[in-house]
């Protein structure tokens, strides 16, 4: 596979327990290192990919996101991965694709819980929001992909049942954990689904450089002060419905690449 391919979809996740359970789908698989960073390319449901770990946290998927955009110039981002559940309606193993993804420590911690404002950006003049959208046509992909989408069945917190695919609110900052007050401050002023660590500033770097992105966030734990063990016992199960999903929208993206050139040879021959 060449290098940059006209049409690269780049997929990043913060764990290495995440994209490995995508990178096993890749046919031509072909490892690589940018920068110490190792990634592996290939094809993904005939999409041409590159994928990545960014570690946790705003700063390291800020870094890994900018510099792999920069060298490899991907049509879109795609973030997977997995979040603490911070609505009930998510239950674990429930994706959700990101409708606003958002800073949830941008701004200032008052006596009455936090007050969100945009915050001075690296151009003269610019300031930069704490929220974020996906790229209108990759979610219309993904909308029009959850109709044909079958999960596989999940076993967690005392039922088995097969997940759903769904809208819905990421919110993410450095906290892995969260205490009752600030739980209830995010509902009240954000209404999140899902609370992680890296999307947002992912969202926000696609965004200064100009490329459309898309974020999926499975339902791990409850979020909570301290989650280590829910996490330990509940991530990988909802690490593996991220990956699932996301192998799966990476052909419903090869698909909508060949109709869109199937629509421009007719378009050229008339």
């Amino acid at each position: 596979m060449p290098k940059h391919p006209a049409e690269l979809t780049l997929i990043l996740s913060a764990m290495p327990s995440e994209i490995l359970l995508i990178q096993r789908h890749l046919t031509k698989p072909v490892a690589g290192v940018l920068a110490g960073f190792p990634y592996k390319t290939g094809l993904l449901g005939g999409r041409p990919v590159v994928t990545t770990v960014t570690g946790v946290g705003v700063t390291n998927g800020a870094m890994v996101a900018a510099l792999f955009i920069h060298h490899f110039k991907p049509s879109e981002v795609v973030v997977s991965g997995t979040g603490s559940r911070l609505n009930p309606r998510i239950r674990t193993g429930d994706t959700v694709i990101s409708l606003r993804t958002i800073h949830h420590a941008a701004g200032s911690l008052t006596d009455g819980g936090m007050v969100y404002r945009k915050v001075r950006g690296p151009l003269a003049g610019q300031m930069t929001h704490y929220q974020f959208t996906p790229d209108p046509r990759l979610l219309k992909i993904a909308k029009a992909a959850i109709p044909g989408y079958v999960a596989e069945p999940v076993t967690a917190n005392g039922e088995t049942y097969r997940p759903t695919v769904l809208t819905g609110v990421v919110s993410a900052s450095d906290m892995f954990g969260v205490n009752a007050s600030k739980i209830a401050d995010l509902r009240a002023k954000l209404a999140p689904d899902i609370m992680e660590m890296e999307s947002a500033a992912i969202a926000q770097v696609c965004g200064q450089l100009k490329t459309p992105h898309i974020v999926f966030r499975a339902g791990s734990n409850l979020t909570q002060p301290d989650p280590g063990a829910a996490y330990r016992l509940l991530g990988q199960k909802a690490a593996h419905a991220a990956a699932r999903w996301t192998v799966y929208f990476a052909g419903q993206l090869a698909l909508a690449a060949t109709g869109a050139a199937a629509s421009s040879v007719k378009r050229s021959a008339k």
